[in-house]
């Protein structure tokens, strides 16, 4: 069965006369700058601050369980000073994580070994760790917006 709007429910949907409704709900340029900017170094924590704390969790747990699977497979970091496009490519996807490649420099991890069974899939997985956190920096800038639900 369909529950139909009530006159009430309809009237508070829409904006008033002199007042733009989505003008209203943006946030301002300061606001998006820390949204974006936190939910690139912590994975998820752009929808924590947006008040999606389940979501966050789950962003978070899922982002950084793949980049730890990418480090026990011996997975490679990529540098810039090759001077290939592809190797930067891969450089700019895994900084993309935020600040688990530096941490995780910083604690000793050097990057691969070529010779592992399973170095390419590692790396695979650091780059798409990397990816998932830009898509989900994406999708809270969406809902920040207003574009989203």
């Amino acid at each position: 069965m369909v529950k139909r709007a009530t006159e009430e429910e309809i009237a508070l949907k829409k904006p008033d006369a002199g007042v733009d409704a989505k003008s209203e709900a943006r946030p301002q340029l300061g606001q998006l700058a820390r949204l974006c900017v936190g939910a690139w170094l912590i994975p998820g924590l752009g929808h924590f601050m947006l008040g999606r704390k389940w979501r966050a969790f789950i962003l978070f747990l899922s982002i950084l369980a793949m980049f730890l699977l990418g480090l026990a497979m011996k997975g490679e970091f990529f540098t810039t000073q090759s001077g290939s496009y592809l190797e930067t490519l891969g450089y700019f996807g895994e900084m993309c994580v935020g600040v688990a490649m530096p941490a995780a420099r910083f604690f000793g991890y050097s990057g691969g070994d070529l010779f592992f069974v399973s170095s390419v899939y590692g790396t695979a997985f650091l780059v798409a760790a990397g990816m998932l956190n830009m898509l989900c920096l994406l999708d809270a800038y969406d809902i920040a917006m207003g574009r989203k639900p």
